[in-house]
């Protein structure tokens, strides 16, 4: 929304500077973006007008006219100009040698084609003044010539406020003028004319076919308009809003937007078949040619303006070309209405047809706005354009004024604000902002739809008195962690152990195309995918890290160990389940070839280790399978030639961290004893560890298994025997231990190893 000061002035006035006028805009909730600032700032010695005295052909160009200008010295002056849109006796406006132009060249005195030059003729645009590039600027022939520009041209000053959605009432210069009052500025009492009463004997009658899209329409007939340019003050005030004046009847309608709010639209009369204009569904296959020119194919959702012979308008949005005012219009019917909100927008986002009513009547106007913008365009038309009024205005349905009541307790105010705000000033603030006094609340006006509660009274009184009046306070207490907190600092527990033990993180797309290998699967797929590439979700992590594996292979990574945390979909029953899973692979070379050792491949007991060592941190993960190494069909799929190793598991943490113990260092002496076991081959480690665990003895610190030995021959063993020797060391944190009790441990391991592994001493 652009404000031009001096036009907001006519409602309201003030003495603050333009800096603070900006600053209690904003701070008041209605953000000041731009200011902008019309008019020449030139220098009055170099910038001035001259009146054309004569002009002929240039010798030696066909597009160059030499003319004998008066800048007011009492001496032609020569100046050589393409222009083609002037004519002797004009006044039009000068750079002098030694002017700076906007542009940032210097005007000289100089030869054009052999003819001597001593300044330049302007057009608007070269001045900055305007966009109209057709030529000279054309001045009033009543100036004087040698008058300074910057005098002629003083300009105004222009705001550009963002207005938020839910204030409608600030899209006008009355909505403006009120938030102003309200912050102090001080109330001209600006006078609006008061509506004439609808009547029945106009000579057009309005329909509306859908009365709860179209709330109320009124209309009115003016005859014997006389449309012609509009007078220079209405003109300028359109201009520095950016709007292109068009003939006096549109830049009313115009006009009485910006002011009122209320958007209008003016008909010539005599292009209108029929005495009944109508508001109503657009039917299947028509279209209209509106009044930019561009034809709309509307269709049933949309709503449209009528007569006998089909759409005329695009109802709240834009009128038809067909039916619009021109130059030969002398009978106009003009219109003010209300629409629902929501089918504005509708049909404005559809067509992609954007205008200044649209945007308007899409955010909600005021109810009582519509006869008030009726009679003020009426009032407008009359001493403009000459024209008389043909019977009284025709509505379609009676004005509702009704108010709604808000309650407002003082004590309320003060608990939510923090401080006191006398009764007084609480009726001065809403007063100022249309709200009326009545018991033990305020009633609202119409334009304010936006105020239905306490607490958006409570705001509009603490957007007046300063946001900056409202202490802050420190919060009571400190949020408890919930479940999904800890689910979040432990998957990033699980981030820094995967990474400090060489893992990297990848990250994937959750969607993917349909695979062959899993086309049984019940996957989830989506009902509208944007490609056929992304038209199902993952069921597993490994349907998405698979072509990273391909493409980092074949980029010559010769090493890839990576896990990614994520999201997994399947379907149970038709209904789509998602659950936290990580998925951890590894292939190719995991250490490189060093002189001290030979490199070693990536292989299960990789990924056997690694699962080991998680699960002892993170013991509620859950493995969802074992791990081992991906199908060769699955890797070729993918075009994977090497063997890659994964595991995926489900990530359900429990939401209880059990805080790690610590036990001091004892201060006493180890105990080592080492036992040989000779037993089948088939019976593995973890039993005879199990076993030796079994004897629940709390001062066995360790039980490590450092040899292995087979002998295949039967020379020293049986070949179908191996023999395990374990280090078994003991230690008290409290006394020394004595070689009777560490012997006896000893006696009840071997025959607990014996009885339960079949294991004998060797």
């Amino acid at each position: 929304m652009k404000i031009v000061l001096s036009w907001l002035r006519q409602y309201c006035d003030w003495s603050w500077s333009e800096e603070e006028l900006i600053e209690k805009l904003t701070m008041s909730g209605t953000e000041v973006e731009a200011v902008h600032r019309s008019g020449f700032s030139g220098d009055s010695k170099t910038f001035m007008t001259v009146r054309i005295d004569s002009f002929i052909q240039h010798p030696n160009a066909d597009r160059l006219s030499v003319c004998q200008v008066d800048d007011g010295s009492g001496a032609l002056r020569q100046i050589v100009c393409g222009a083609k849109n002037f004519k002797v006796g004009d006044v039009v406006p000068c750079a002098l040698p030694g002017a700076v132009m906007p542009a940032g060249f210097e005007i000289k005195d100089s030869k054009l084609r052999g003819e001597r030059s001593s300044g330049m003729l302007c057009s608007g645009t070269e001045l900055g003044l305007s966009h109209d590039q057709d030529g000279l600027l054309i001045l009033s022939s009543e100036i004087k010539p040698g008058t300074p520009l910057n005098s002629l041209f003083k300009g105004e000053t222009v705001v550009e406020v963002e207005v938020t959605p839910n204030r409608a009432d600030l899209l006008s210069y009355r909505g403006i003028a009120r938030e102003l009052i309200a912050l102090g500025a001080k109330d001209k009492k600006f006078v609006f004319p008061v509506p004439d009463k609808p009547g029945a004997d106009s000579p057009w009658s309005v329909e509306v076919e859908d009365k709860e899209r179209c709330p109320r329409y009124t209309a009115r007939l003016l005859e014997a308009v006389r449309v012609a340019e509009s007078p220079s003050w209405l003109k300028e005030k359109l201009q520095a809003i950016g709007l292109r004046p068009v003939n006096n009847v549109v830049d009313i309608t115009n006009y009485v937007l910006f002011e009122t709010g209320q958007p209008l639209h003016a008909f010539d009369a005599d292009k209108l078949e029929g005495r009944t204009i109508r508001t109503r569904q657009a039917r299947e296959g028509e279209s209209i040619v509106a009044l930019d020119g561009k034809t709309y194919s509307i269709n049933p959702t949309d709503l449209v303006i009528a007569d006998a012979s089909g759409p005329v308008a695009i109802a709240g949005v834009m009128g038809g070309a067909a039916t619009g005012v021109t130059l030969t219009t002398t009978r106009v019917l003009l219109e003010s209405a209300r629409f629902k909100p929501g089918q504005i927008r509708q049909t404005s986002r559809r067509l992609a047809l954007i205008s200044d009513s649209a945007y308007r009547f899409e955010r909600g106007i005021d109810p009582m706005a519509v006869d008030l913008a009726l009679q003020r365009a009426t009032e407008f038309l009359r001493e403009i354009a000459s024209a008389s009024v043909a019977g009284p205005p025709v509505e379609s349905n009676s004005l509702a004024t009704n108010m709604e009541f808000v309650e407002l307790r003082p004590a309320s105010i003060q608990r939510i604000l923090g401080y006191a705000v006398p009764a007084m000033r609480v009726d001065e603030i809403l007063g100022a902002l249309g709200c009326v006094s009545g018991g033990t609340g305020f009633r609202i006006p119409t334009y304010r739809p936006d105020l239905t509660r306490e607490i958006d009274l409570i705001e509009e009184i603490s957007r007046i008195e300063g946001m900056d009046r409202v202490q802050s306070t420190l919060p009571r207490g400190v949020a408890p962690r919930s479940v999904a907190d800890l689910q979040y600092d432990r998957e990033w527990e699980l981030r820094r152990f995967l990474n400090g033990l060489g893992y990297a993180e990848w990250v994937t797309n959750s969607l993917h195309p349909r695979l062959p290998e899993v086309s049984n699967e019940e996957v989830v797929g989506l009902m509208n995918p944007l490609t056929e590439d992304y038209a199902h979700l993952r069921s597993s992590l490994l349907n998405t890290l698979l072509p990273c594996v391909q493409h980092n292979l074949s980029h010559g990574a010769d090493g890839i160990k990576a896990f990614e945390i994520g999201t997994v979909y399947r379907q149970v029953k038709g209904r789509a389940i998602e659950e936290k899973k990580v998925l951890i692979l590894g292939t190719g070379t995991e250490k490189g070839e060093h002189w001290a050792e030979e490199s070693r491949a990536f292989d299960y007991f990789s990924l056997k280790g690694l699962l080991e060592a998680l699960l002892l941190e993170f013991p509620e993960i859950k493995p969802g399978e074992e791990p081992g190494q991906v199908p060769e069909a699955l890797l070729k799929a993918y075009g994977i030639k090497v063997p890659l190793f994964a595991v995926e598991l489900t990530l359900k943490f429990s939401g209880k961290k059990t805080s790690p113990r610590y036990s001091p260092l004892s201060n006493f002496p180890p105990v080592r004893r080492d036992l040989a076991f000779v037993m089948d081959r088939g019976l593995h480690n973890e039993q005879i560890l199990q076993a030796i665990h079994a004897v629940n003895i709390s001062e066995l610190q360790e039980a490590v298994c450092f040899d292995v030995f087979q002998d295949d021959k039967g020379e020293k063993l049986a070949n179908d025997k191996k023999s395990l020797a374990y280090a078994l060391t003991y230690r008290s944190g409290g006394r020394t231990l004595t070689e009777k009790e560490v012997n006896g441990w000893q006696e009840s391991i071997i025959a607990t190893v014996q009885q339960k592994t079949g294991a004998v001493l060797r």
